[in-house]
């Protein structure tokens, strides 16, 4: 009788193995076939999120209130602004998805990130009184570089490892911040002390500076890649989950993070080149 059952187990264990190896396979070649469109869907959930943000669906708003306050020249109200960029973002967001060719989107949206990434460092010159808010403006980096593959596949041109670095842009920038380094961590903070007590929260996101900066450089010079994807995956499901707990739009944009993650985790094609060949 315990043998009847010992086989009864291995057998339902054996299924499960193989129906989890059939469903991994069939998601990564279903993906891989599909890169084109899996980017458009992360730089989509972008917009998006920042959209929803800049219509006040999230504390988040005054972060981006304030960019465009710094560099406000006009005299048009910066509340308008953020409303227009608002539905920009979301425009954006909504025709990376619908239109087939977007060469003209993607360039436009290389510019509008540009012009972002100065604001970003206005911004930062104008809280800390430093011009080296490098951080903030590497923030924005990840979009760029996804933007960049996708120019390149519209020409038949394959830079797989632009995702990975996409996503070392993102670690690189969040863990220099955290620590407080070339950037701001009060957002980072905030977002903490919605799971642990703030004196806690603190050194937990100084904490994180570390892993994810060691994360971050590790992907950008492609070193056990599959490996940390897989524990960046695990981290940014993690981080997501307490962004919703904060705010949906900011567990939106995240999405698309995590999104990459698992893209450079299933295909290896990102792995290469390195940055420096040792």
């Amino acid at each position: 009788m315990e043998i009847d059952e010992f086989i009864t187990t291995i057998t339902f264990k054996r299924k499960i193995f193989y129906f989890t190896m059939n469903l991994y396979n069939i998601l990564n070649n279903k993906i891989q076939n599909r890169t084109n469109l899996f980017v458009r869907i992360i730089l989509s959930l972008a917009f998006l999120g920042h959209g929803l943000v800049s219509l006040g669906y999230s504390p988040s708003y005054s972060l981006h209130y304030n960019l465009i306050d710094v560099i406000n020249i006009t005299n048009i109200e910066t509340k308008q602004i953020v409303q227009f960029q608002a539905w920009f973002d979301i425009v954006i967001s909504i025709l990376l998805i619908l239109v087939k060719n977007i060469k003209l989107i993607l360039y436009t949206v290389l510019i509008y990130l540009c012009f972002v990434c100065m604001s970003a460092l206005v911004f930062s010159f104008h809280k800390t009184g430093t011009i080296f808010g490098f951080s903030e403006c590497l923030r924005r980096f990840p979009w760029i570089f996804l933007s960049l593959f996708l120019l390149n596949d519209l020409n038949g041109i394959k830079k797989f490892h632009f995702i990975r670095i996409a996503l070392s842009c993102a670690f690189i920038a969040h863990g220099f911040a955290s620590l407080g380094f070339l950037g701001l961590n009060q957002g980072h903070i905030d977002l903490a002390v919605r799971i642990i007590p703030k004196d806690n929260a603190i050194f937990f996101v100084y904490c994180s500076g570390i892993t994810d900066s060691i994360i971050g450089f590790m992907l950008l010079q492609s070193v056990y890649t599959k490996y940390i994807s897989g524990l960046a995956i695990l981290w940014i499901s993690f981080i997501v989950y307490i962004s919703y707990l904060n705010a949906f739009p900011d567990a939106i944009f995240r999405m698309g993070f995590l999104l990459t993650a698992i893209y450079v985790w299933l295909d290896e094609k990102t792995y290469t080149p390195k940055l420096f060949k040792i």
